[in-house]
């Protein structure tokens, strides 16, 4: 027996039916609901990579109902514009930075305030824990849906082509290109560092054109991007982590039954753990590849930089600036710091 569109659809509505609707397929060749998804990574990143199978997954378990297309390598924009796209709706979902969303959610960007994570796992733990769920909460005041799935990106280093970077001095006068977040150049400012908002499909280009001397992101981009090829020196100064946080726009979710949410959060929650191992994977085997494409490693003694850091009024500005709530989950993680 064929079924109808409409049958079908009954079918769908029902909360029991999930199971049945995944092993059927929608008719027709066009999905009912066709979502599209941008971020500013290459293909290659765990996160595109993990995405990409999930992809197939929620394909297959709504039976055809729902695709969803992947636009990496910022093809859509730079991130202030797919931000601009997904608040719209010109966007159905987003995987952005914290630092970035912090432009909108302030909560955001305390996952990027500096010297306050310890490891991946703790980094991680604020992301998915209670401050994940703050963020979350208030994203929903501006018109987005935020998923429980996080992207762990690794935490920052400093790459640049004049000089390795051994003590908090080496940071003076250079060019250092930052994320359009609003944590970051304050961090730089405070070892005298010059820095530069420029956003992340744009770098290379500027390094090659000596618009800046030197980046900050984790190790994995620095391969991905090939930002190798412009940068000598990387100083692993493990200075703040970073978190893909995954959006979608409240009317795009809602448009969207039940089981079908019920598959991207299921899909999507088991992409972002997959990938964020891989991401602490990689953090860990990709210097030897760096250091075979010609580029030199230190490791400088951390303790003098965040020194530098609180005797700045950084973290007590932040604290102020930001959500006292936010502030006190983010401290539930790091412990106190200010």
């Amino acid at each position: 027996m064929t079924l109808s569109r409409k049958r079908l659809l009954a079918i769908g509505a029902g909360a029991g039916a999930f199971a049945s609707v995944s092993v059927l397929r929608w008719p027709g060749d066009a999905a009912q609901y066709s979502y599209k998804l941008a971020n500013d990574q290459t293909p290659t990143h765990p996160m595109n990579v993990h995405t990409a199978e999930a992809i197939k997954r929620i394909a297959e378990a709504s039976g055809g109902q729902l695709e969803v297309k992947v636009f990496p390598s910022s093809v859509l924009g730079s991130d202030p514009q797919m931000l601009a796209q997904l608040r719209s709706g010109a966007l159905d979902l987003v995987q952005m930075g914290n630092n970035i969303m912090g432009s909108v959610i302030p909560a955001a960007a305390l996952l990027s305030v500096p010297f306050a994570f310890k490891s991946a796992q703790q980094y991680q733990t604020a992301a998915n824990g209670p401050l994940g769920a703050y963020i979350g909460s208030a994203a929903a005041k501006i018109g987005l849906r935020k998923f429980d799935a996080s992207f762990y990106g690794g935490f920052f280093e400093v790459q640049n082509r004049v000089r390795p970077i051994n003590v908090p001095a080496d940071f003076k006068g250079l060019k250092i290109r930052v994320p359009p977040g609003p944590i970051d150049v304050g961090t730089f400012k405070a070892f005298d560092a010059s820095p530069t908002v420029i956003t992340l499909a744009e770098v290379y280009t500027s390094l090659q054109t000596h618009v800046i001397d030197g980046i900050e992101v984790p190790l994995p981009t620095v391969r991905n991007f090939k930002f190798y090829e412009q940068v000598k020196y990387c100083s692993l100064t493990h200075h703040s982590g970073l978190s893909y946080l995954l959006f979608a726009n409240a009317d795009a979710w809602q448009r969207l039954p039940k089981n079908l949410q019920e598959v991207l959060d299921r899909e999507l929650g088991a992409a972002g753990a997959a990938a964020s191992k891989s991401m602490v994977a990689q953090e860990g085997s990709v210097e030897a590849e760096l250091v075979a494409d010609g580029m030199v490693f230190n490791r400088p003694v951390l303790e003098p930089f965040s020194q530098v850091i609180r005797a700045s009024g950084l973290y007590g500005q932040l604290r102020d600036q930001y959500d006292a709530k936010a502030w006190e989950l983010l401290e539930k993680t790091t412990g106190k710091l200010v």
